[in-house]
């Protein structure tokens, strides 16, 4: 059983999108996969789900995480992760995802410092590279970039000889239009993941189908029976299914096949 964690410290970077439409693909691939919500004030995934479940689409499982005490911290939180992927494990579960929100958060480095395989989301805006790495520039640089939180996850998986752990940087909410800001943001994003040892992936464009999903239920690579596809998922379609295909090839799992887990 694998741990996929979903992060960025910026709102808007579409990683709730992505981790719907991932946890659909796999589901679809034969995979049981369960996802963990740390959003609990809105709920968007818990309310995907119920849409699913009421179009009777196969859904993913979606599932709060509750951690005992008062103030839990990172610790806490790692125990608590493991826990429920030892459930999951034991219920028969192949992936489990975590969708994270977008704070320096116990619960969120807790998600990162779990996983087998991260995905940060980030879009062509150059907002979201002062968010991400170091720079030299004014006001916007932000106090605790993600590099931080990347650095520290490296280290903490070196230590535990985790040789195949992985790291996707995801160019998500793209537009269709190619712009001189959205290359410049791509060739800076090329330069820190080549440095950081990150693979940088073609996202999600954004697609009409991508947002009426959270409401309706259906994704891009559902087949609505009696229903004809329409041109404007095609695309969405092949890009979803190739993403989930990297996440499978990157975590060598097979669908039907049951990975092992073992507590790191």
């Amino acid at each position: 059983m694998k741990i996929v964690t979903i992060g960025s410290f910026k709102g808007g970077t579409g990683k709730t999108t992505l981790c719907a439409v991932l946890a659909t693909a796999l589901t679809q691939r034969g995979l049981k996969t369960r996802v963990i919500e740390l959003e609990t004030s809105t709920k968007p995934l818990a309310r995907f789900e119920a849409a699913r479940e009421f179009a009777d689409l196969n859904s993913p499982n979606v599932a709060d995480l509750h951690v005992s005490g008062g103030h839990p911290d990172v610790q806490d939180w790692q125990m608590g992760f493991r826990n429920q992927a030892e459930e999951a494990a034991r219920k028969g579960y192949d992936v489990l995802l975590i969708d994270t929100v977008s704070v320096w958060k116990p619960e969120v480095i807790a998600a990162h410092l779990v996983a087998d395989l991260v995905i940060t989301t980030v879009t062509e805006s150059p907002v979201d590279l002062y968010q991400i790495m170091p720079t030299n520039g004014p006001s916007m640089q932000a106090t605790r970039p993600y590099s931080q939180l990347i650095d520290l996850v490296r280290r903490h998986a070196q230590k535990l000889n985790k040789t195949d752990f992985g790291w996707f940087m995801c160019l998500n909410r793209k537009s269709h239009l190619i712009t001189r800001v959205g290359e410049s943001v791509r060739e800076q994003l090329l330069d820190f993941c080549e440095e950081s040892n990150i693979d940088l992936l073609e996202g999600l464009v954004d697609r009409v189908g991508y947002r009426i999903m959270m409401e309706t239920g259906v994704t891009p690579v559902d087949d609505i029976a009696g229903e004809p596809i329409q041109r404007s998922f095609l695309a969405a379609r092949t890009e979803s299914r190739r993403l989930a295909a990297q996440v499978i090839r990157q975590l060598n799992l097979q669908p039907g096949q049951r990975a092992n887990y073992a507590i790191a």
